[in-house]
């Protein structure tokens, strides 16, 4: 035998080995619909007897189906409707229709004496599924997912994608993404199609919305749910109990709908369940609406999975003025193919991304192309691929409506096309009198992008008006500033610079400043109110909050941030001359016939000091009250002889903010409790410029972390002390009184309080008075005050009512409300 006869016949048998699988796979594709009225059945259970393989019908009833092995068994269910088994064999046509012939199902009207019968049927379901989940381990499973977004008159975009779905009952969820397809308006980067993020009505517990919802499976559903047996029906000639499911407990965010039980395997075949009215959001939503479908299968063996996944709903938001289209969505996920308790490669969770993508085969969506298990689109959609092109953004598909909308500017544009003409003027054409457009802008563009304005009011500078400028070298890790102003009221120019070099290549933990600089400084430092505040109240007629006194020198500073922590330490050593600055304005925009205090005299002379910090920040202290935080910061300062300075003290301080969660921990927004504890002592003799406060509400502006019943100015001392809490209840107590149209506002309830003390040596009390012909403001033993709050605009406004009980005294007062 030659050479090529014997690869000939080498290949023709290798051929022969393969040829079954390459020739036995097989497409159907077809419509399901009722054979007594012709109407199509939509998300029809579509399955391939013997294997964890299928699929569902879409809205308009078409499916297609590929069958890897051939002869195959297509089995089609639809609950009422008799199953239909058919033989799909080489010779079978490729459009397979099936026609389902409702079930007359002749049972006893349900009339339920004791305890109602889906409370039995219940517990088998719950016991049952303990028993088969906890075999469990791992799957693996294909999935294909379609997201549909639309406004009030029609599709706005579609997202596909064909995933390959990973699940460990210890690590979680982890999902690939094979191939993505979507319309031409959005880009392939903004697709995020999935199934891994969505929820399995058999788990004990899922997240909704970011609401934690108690699962109608749970072990402990019996206590949450009300079951009610309202129908039967028929399926594979094994009855299929219809149960509707409500809320016991109103407060707590569950579910609502209908389950359907199978009788004899005590089964899930399928939920339709909305989220109560619990799992909503506060203005200025005004209207959020959630239903899900979900289907179960357990292809001939033990366990019970999710077949599909079906979302629609609608968000609209809108306030007086401004309102936009009602954002329609929709889901629907196939999901099959599965892998029980295999393998799962490692490299799956070396990291926390939920999503990922198969970069070998994302780009090409030739999947979409060849894998025909996606479920068919429906006409509209069809219609919206042929239609949408990179023109119809969702901007535009979304864009509000109202005496507002005009301020809403969409126009994302650069400022390519403007430059400055030789006549100061502007331009839009291609050139200007020296060199190109391009050059200008770009230069333009760098030194507008490292300037900002600085400006402050208050009764010492009166208008400071002035500039910042900052630049930075060596990819971000050298950076210079300067700043310069002047303060119309005392009559000094502001200015100074600062270099900040962050040695390190690739990270910012570690950095090194130094700095320069003749200003206004603030006589004792707030870490609550800043000038921006400060200056505002002022103008509108109100006390001036600080007191001010000039500052000038120099400054270094270290700063390192721990690796995989908020903990961020910093060392600061100055060298400055203080120095009194004798002047006050009464003016404010407003008109207001006020007479300000003072502006006092100061512990004038050289302070040079050493000051070393600890933080822990979680970035949330500064959001001013809107997000709850967990924090804190220790300060000490040393100075002395040893450093030249004409003051000797040393001051110690610390801040500390706190959040627990207390009810109604499931839903989005629970019921919080909030600390914040403010402390300091010092030893030696403190300049006045460097007493610790206690903050008080400068004007009608009341946060949280202040005594609401003090105004104007803060106590003050060499020692000081305080704790303040707060507890949101949220909407909660006007749920409880059925309240709803104040629920539906977002309005919600807060109780706060707050107790503590400062102290001021009688000696240094008398030596201020001496100076300043006035006298320091320390509390006069202990402060305490409690009070109510009232969320207001968005949730996020709100009114407090103070009542001070160390002494008589309202206060009423404004804030914003934690949402976190």
């Amino acid at each position: 035998m030659s050479r090529q006869s014997f690869t000939s016949i080498l290949s023709l048998f290798i051929l022969l080995i393969f040829s079954n699988e390459l020739l036995a796979q097989k497409t159907i594709k077809g419509r399901v619909y009722d054979a007594k009225t012709g109407e199509t059945l939509p998300s029809a259970n579509i399955s391939i007897e013997g294997t964890y393989n299928g699929t569902i019908s879409n809205v308009d009833g078409n499916y297609t189906l590929t069958i890897k092995s051939i002869p195959a068994t297509v089995v089609v269910r639809y609950i009422g409707f008799e199953t239909i088994k058919r033989e799909i064999t080489d010779s079978s046509d490729e459009i397979q229709d099936f026609e389902l012939v409702p079930i007359e199902l002749e049972l006893q009207e349900i009339i339920v004496t004791g305890e109602d019968p889906a409370i039995s049927i219940m517990k088998e379901v719950i016991r049952r599924k303990q028993i088969w989940r906890a075999k469990i381990e791992t799957y693996i499973a294909e999935a294909y997912t379609r997201q549909r977004l639309a406004n009030d008159t029609s599709i706005v975009s579609i997202s596909e994608s064909i995933s390959q779905a990973f699940w460990d009952k210890e690590k979680g969820h982890r999902e690939v993404m094979k191939s993505r397809r979507q319309t031409a308006n959005i880009d392939g980067s903004d697709n995020f199609a999935g199934v891994s993020y969505l929820p399995n009505f058999y788990d004990d517990n899922l997240e909704i919305a970011g609401f934690d919802v108690v699962g109608v499976t749970n072990p402990k559903a019996l206590s949450y749910y009300t079951f009610k047996l309202v129908d039967y029906q028929m399926i594979d000639d094994i009855v299929v109990y219809e149960i509707s499911v409500s809320p016991k407990r109103k407060l707590q965010p569950l579910f609502t709908g209908t389950i359907y039980v199978l009788d004899e395997q005590y089964a899930l075949l399928s939920v339709k369940l909305k989220p109560n009215r619990v799992v909503t959001f506060p203005p200025p939503v005004q209207e959020f609406d959630l239903a899900y479908e979900q289907q179960f299968n357990n292809y001939g063996q033990e366990f019970w999975l999710p077949v599909d996944f079906r979302l629609s709903g609608t968000v609209k938001v809108g306030i007086v003025g401004l309102r936009f289209p009602p954002i329609t969505f929709n889901q629907i996920s196939r999901i099959s193919d599965y892998q029980v308790n295999v393998d799962l490669p490692d490299s799956l969770y070396n990291d926390n991304d939920l999503f990922s993508i198969d970069s070998t085969s994302i780009d090409n969506d030739s999947l979409f192309v060849s894998n025909t298990d996606v479920v068919p689109l429906s006409n509209k959609e069809m219609f919206a691929y042929e239609t949408l092109d990179s023109t119809a953004t969702l901007e535009n598909a979304f864009r509000p409506k109202g005496f507002l909308a005009r301020f809403i500017d969409d126009d994302d544009g650069d400022d390519e096309g403007y430059t400055v003409s030789s006549d100061g003027g502007s331009s839009s054409g291609t050139t200007t009198g020296k060199g190109t457009k391009k050059k200008q802008n770009k230069v333009w563009r760098a030194i507008r992008q490292g300037t900002s304005l600085d400006a402050r009011f208050n009764r010492v500078d009166l208008l400071y008006a002035g500039a910042k400028y900052r630049i930075n070298y060596a990819d971000n890790r050298l950076r210079t500033e300067a700043f310069g102003g002047y303060s119309f009221g005392y009559d000094e120019a502001g200015y100074g610079g600062k270099v900040s070099w962050w040695p390190l290549k690739n990270t910012r933990r570690f950095g090194l400043s130094s700095e320069y600089y003749a200003k206004t400084e603030r006589r004792y430092q707030s870490d609550i109110f800043n000038s921006e505040i400060s200056s505002l109240t002022t103008l509108l007629g109100r006390v001036d909050y600080f007191d001010f006194y000039r500052s000038e020198g120099f400054a270094l500073n270290a700063a390192y941030r721990f690796r995989r922590s908020n903990l961020t330490s910093r060392f600061r050593l100055v060298s400055e001359e203080h120095s009194s600055i004798d002047f006050q304005s009464n003016y404010n925009l407003v008109g207001r016939d006020i007479n300000q205090r003072i502006n006092p005299a100061i512990d004038e002379g050289y302070l040079r000091s050493a000051k070393i910090s600890l933080i822990s920040s979680d970035g949330n202290e500064e959001a001013m009250g809107v997000i709850g935080s967990r924090s804190y910061k220790i300060n000490a300062e040393f100075a002395g002889d040893y450093l030249g300075s004409d003051f000797s003290f040393a001051k110690y301080d610390l801040t500390l903010l706190y959040n627990v969660n207390t009810f109604y921990k499931r839903r989005l927004f629970p019921n919080t409790l909030d600390f914040k504890i403010v402390a300091g002592t010092s030893t030696g003799e403190l300049p006045f410029q460097r007493y610790g406060i206690i903050d008080g509400s400068p004007g009608s502006f009341t946060p949280f972390g202040v005594f609401k019943t003090i105004g104007g100015v803060p106590f003050e001392g060499e020692h000081y002390a305080a704790v303040f809490a707060e507890h949101n209840f949220r909407t909660v107590p006007f749920e409880i009184l059925g309240l709803n149209f104040l629920v539906d506002q977002g309005i919600g309830l807060i109780a706060f309080g707050g107790v503590g003390q400062s102290w001021i040596s009688d000696s240094r009390q008398q030596e201020f008075n001496t100076i300043n012909n006035s006298a320091l403001f320390e509390s006069d033993g202990i402060h305490s005050e409690m009070g109510i709050s009232i969320n207001a605009l968005f949730s996020i406004a709100r009114i407090d009512i103070a009542k001070r009980l160390d002494d008589g005294g309202y206060s009423v007062g404004f804030s914003v409300a934690r949402w976190f």
